[in-house]
């Protein structure tokens, strides 16, 4: 859940330093495991509005794009190297 927060709060740098001790195969477990709770989060939202599961994930790609656009201009203006919050 710490992760979670973490990242919520856009700060992937104390996200990461949470998931630093744990070896490549665990933190990969938790990174599917976190995928999967949200997509599970995201259709029982679209499902309670009415909509169906195509609609839900189109919306959720497009949040997810514009996610990272904003993340890639925030990149260029600092010439950081690639970390886990840009993943």
């Amino acid at each position: 859940m710490a992760v979670v927060a973490t990242a919520l709060a856009d700060d992937g740098e104390a996200a990461a330093e949470l998931l630093a001790p744990l070896e490549t195969r665990d933190v990969c477990r938790v990174a599917v495991r976190l995928a999967a709770m949200a997509a599970d989060a995201l259709l029982a939202a679209a499902e309670a509005e009415g909509g169906g599961r195509e609609e839900a994930l189109a919306r959720w790609q497009a949040c997810i794009l514009a996610h990272e656009a904003g993340r890639g201009e925030a990149g260029r203006e600092e010439d950081a190297e690639p970390g886990p919050e840009s993943w």
